[in-house]
């Protein structure tokens, strides 16, 4: 298929691919990376029979039971079913539609038949809720007629049926842990030091994108732990706040890994280009183009093997500004004294007095019902907007378990958001994007730890601060604020606000309603209104106007 080399031929079901792959005797293979649950874990290059069969009589759950990694599995039942199994990670995407009375899978489009020429279009209702909410909707993406996989599920395949499956569920992990913060530090020290080896032991050379904050650097300790090839990215914007190359050093250094620093004003940015044309949801976020271009001249350079990041840490690590701690520990019926403590954890991590603490908490508690997902309705057209919500199936994690704290779905909700970045390259071209923290066993520890150890002593994301204590710099460890490319963003917006405006005005959105307010109306609501947050709202409302009219129009 399109230059890809078969790798499975089976009765029912065909598998081409370019990427590692392991064959599940004669009833289907795996695609992607595989390792062991044991700690050391080990990699998978091949099953044993027993093994196999275990998978085979399992339909694949055996593999999210004693198995993570990086795949999708692919199996042809004897009982006429062909099931189709997605890591928890989602490492590696998978979409699929029906064409005539076939079922085609891809982990990406802008190959035959996940194509414009196709007939692929734009679904307007996934688009305008994807805009509010891009956590919200479960496996409808923003083009018609192309679902994804969820990580976590199977999707079985029979007749003319396609029926899902959960083998897993985070909220099956929230709730379970009766260790202490020291205990748990250990542990996940352990893991994370476990899987990032494993990880790197695929990849001769990786490219890791590195801000010196917590998260990256403690993928850079653990590839340094490894004995990895590594090769550091920094990024840094126009402003103070967003110049993290000081804090990069001292984590390339610490680690002998080689840093590149590159300014994002230094590469291309175009906004009258898709962020990410063959996408299936549009991505937001121009400053991925500069991003883009730096990762390939270095690819091409240095010859590299993976991309990897610290991208989901914070969600991950629960990282947590908000009294929903101490509410937590008030619902499990905690000791006064430990509600007291978490009370000061609280305070010292928000710099909040006792007093608007205590109010908040008792807010919390007034407010009998959370809302399904929280999200940016600003310029959109709220008819518009409800009718098209009411059409889109609510992601499964999004509801909470009954009984559960409202930490658990902080942290799950989270976790959500960490999900869905596929990566800015064609994988057909250009190496995997692997976010290692978002690993199996990592985020199956960290959803067993009760909010309140995520800020102990006051600190945000305090058992990942633990866990790693003499092992990164302590500067790092001890830094209390985050840059990002907020100062670039702005300064695109406002070199080019005439144009984004225009665009606006006579786009894809406004055609389709999606938008509240048009021609002179938008430039105005945006001057009467104008706060930074605007600047970053209307380039993402941009580039999903220029993705659509991509798919629409070419």
């Amino acid at each position: 298929m399109d230059g890809l080399p078969l790798i499975f031929e089976g009765d029912r079901m065909n598998v081409w691919g370019s990427e590692h792959f392991i064959s599940i005797k004669d009833q289907g293979c795996l695609v992607g990376h595989l390792f062991t649950r044991s700690l050391p874990s080990r990699r998978i290059t091949s099953f044993s029979k027993a093994e196999a069969d275990r998978i085979i009589a399992s339909k694949g759950a055996s593999l999210i039971r004693e198995y993570w990694g990086g795949y999708a599995a692919f199996l042809q039942t004897r009982l006429g079913v062909t099931r189709i199994v997605r890591d928890p990670s989602g490492t590696l995407p998978v979409y699929w539609r029906r064409v005539a009375d076939e079922v085609v899978l891809a982990a990406e489009l802008g190959r035959m038949p996940f194509r414009r020429e196709d007939g692929l279009r734009v679904d307007s209702d996934a688009l305008a809720t994807f805009l509010w909410s891009p956590q919200f909707a479960g496996r409808q993406t923003c083009i018609a007629g192309v679902s994804e996989l969820l990580p976590g599920f199977a999707i079985d395949f029979v007749a003319k049926q396609a029926i899902e499956k959960c083998l897993w569920s985070p909220w099956d992990y929230v709730g379970t842990c009766h260790r202490s913060a020291v205990d748990n530090a250990e542990m996940l020290r352990s893991i994370v030091l476990d899987t990032i080896r494993g990880w790197s032991s695929c990849f001769e050379s990786i490219l890791l994108g590195m801000s010196g904050g917590l998260d990256s650097t403690i993928v850079a300790a653990a590839l340094a732990n490894a004995g990895a090839t590594t090769h550091g990215l920094t990024m840094f914007g126009p402003d103070h706040n967003g110049d993290e190359r000081s804090y990069a050093t001292i984590a390339a250094d610490a680690f002998g890994i080689s840093l590149r620093a590159e300014a994002y004003s230094d590469w291309p940015a175009r906004l009258d280009t898709p962020v990410v044309s063959d996408s299936p949801r549009p991505f937001l976020a121009h400053f991925v183009q500069p991003i883009a271009h730096v990762r390939d001249q270095i690819f091409r350079e240095k010859s590299l093997d993976a991309f990897f990041s610290g991208n989901g840490g914070d969600n991950v690590f629960c990282s947590l500004n908000s009294v929903t701690p101490i509410v937590d520990r008030i619902l499990a019926r905690n000791r006064p004294g430990a509600i007291i403590e978490t009370f000061g954890d609280v305070a010292r991590l928000t710099n909040a007095d006792m007093f608007t603490i205590g109010r908040f908490v008792l807010a919390r508690f007034a407010k009998r019902r959370r809302e399904l997902t929280n999200g940016d309705a600003s310029f959109l057209d709220p008819d518009r907007l409800a009718r098209a919500a009411a059409h889109m199936s609510p992601h499964p994690w999004l509801e909470a378990k009954p009984g559960t704290l409202p930490g658990a779905n902080v942290h799950i909700r989270k976790l959500r958001h960490a999900l869905g970045n596929d990566g800015f390259h064609s994988r057909a071209t250009h190496p995997p994007s692997i976010a290692p923290l978002l690993a199996q066993p990592i985020v199956e520890l960290c959803l067993t730890i009760p909010s309140w150890q995520w800020v102990g002593g006051g600190v945000d994301r305090s058992v990942a601060h633990k866990a790693f204590s003499g092992l990164i710099p302590k500067a790092l460890l001890e830094r209390k604020s985050g840059g990002g490319p907020s100062g670039f963003v702005h300064q695109l917006y406002h070199q080019n606000e005439a144009v984004v405006l225009r665009r606006l005005q006579s786009g894809f959105l406004q055609e389709h309603g999606i938008l509240s307010a048009s021609g002179d109306a938008l430039r105005s609501h945006v001057r009467a209104g104008y706060h930074s947050l605007n600047a970053q709202r209307l380039l993402a409302l941009l580039a999903a106007d220029t993705w659509a009219n991509h798919w629409e129009r070419g």
